[in-house]
């Protein structure tokens, strides 16, 4: 049977729940409680929580206006994962900075090598382009092993497995 397109149903949103608003809230003023509303006399400044909340009340509107505020767009979990997937697989730039993969190469070639002190940067090009190639081949087979496994998420027991099955040198 062929697959069709449906046109898009729009459910109905419940409301929004109604957002706690606190004493002295930013972009909220202060409301001045009546002379009724104080207590201790004409001479004090004290007020009581309950008389700063009764009057706040009022000041945040209707629930009309509270509705139509609208809160940022935000997309489903995993959509921007797969855009950026589709947005790397169609690139062909390198995806680890040049300059801490190069610091990171240097480190490793003083550590083995005392005679090697200099890199051409063709040279760290190349190595950094296979760096990469075998990055992106082993999380292909892990991503393998992971949906083999009947998950979505790769994890370290998927990595070690795509080593051990791809026959990689003990190096690697």
């Amino acid at each position: 049977m062929a697959r069709t397109k449906h046109p898009a149903v729009r459910k109905s949103r419940p409301e929004p729940k109604k957002k706690l608003q606190f004493e002295r809230s930013p972009g909220r003023r202060a409301p001045t409680p009546s002379s009724a509303q104080r207590t201790g006399g004409a001479g004090t400044s004290a007020t009581p929580k309950s008389a700063w909340t009764a009057a706040g009340t009022s000041a945040q509107g209707t629930p009309a206006q509270q509705k139509k505020q609208r809160r940022p767009h935000r997309f489903r979990p995993g959509t921007v994962a797969l855009r950026e997937i589709r947005r790397f697989q169609k690139s062909t730039e390198l995806l680890i900075p040049f300059a801490p993969f190069s610091r990171l190469v240097r480190e490793i070639t003083d550590f083995y090598s005392k005679e090697v002190t200099r890199w051409t940067y063709e040279a760290l090009v190349a190595l950094q382009e296979a760096a990469e190639y075998h990055l992106v081949d082993l999380f292909e087979v892990s991503n393998l092993c992971a949906i083999h496994a009947k998950r979505v998420t790769i994890m370290q027991k998927d990595i070690q497995l795509a080593r051990r099955i791809g026959g990689r040198h003990s190096w690697c």
